[in-house]
């Protein structure tokens, strides 16, 4: 496993007098939703698991986005993701950076391809981001939401 922070997370550091500021000023943060979350190297049944999971989750939203995360719960608190996406269902779990990477690649441009109507993400592979954990996994995910 990757080597786990000592420092205090944010999302221990945070109070409920900021989180309402915030939540007021930034629009509220997508619900992290993990039961979708697999584990494992990348295999065929692995990627099967996931595209399953993917497909599942598209009609019940208009838009989506996937990337990949070092630490949820800053990821979702971004401006960006808390104006435009409710949910963010966490899809693959590992303590290596670069299968999650792979993966990302694989299915953005799997759904590139296949939900472009659908699909927020503009390009396959992000230049020159380099992710962090806080607790030693990274995540691949999925954000959605409907355009009501």
């Amino acid at each position: 496993m990757g080597k786990k922070s000592t420092r205090t997370h944010l999302s221990q550091m945070e109070t409920e007098w900021n989180r309402f500021w915030k939540n007021f000023w930034s629009g509220t943060k997508p619900i992290i939703e993990e039961s979708w979350c697999q584990t494992g190297r990348i295999s065929v049944g692995l990627k099967s698991q996931i595209t399953q999971s993917i497909n599942n989750i598209i009609p019940h939203h208009d838009i989506f986005k996937i990337g990949k995360t070092g630490d949820t719960y800053i990821r979702s608190d971004k401006r960006d993701y808390r104006n435009n996406y409710s949910f963010m269902y966490l899809l693959y779990k590992s303590t290596s950076p670069t299968f999650v990477s792979k993966l990302e690649e694989y299915y953005i441009e799997k759904y590139m391809n296949s939900h472009f109507e659908k699909n927020q993400n503009k390009r396959i592979k992000a230049p020159g981001k380099r992710m962090y954990s806080y607790d030693g996994y990274y995540y691949l995910y999925m954000v959605c939401a409907n355009k009501d």
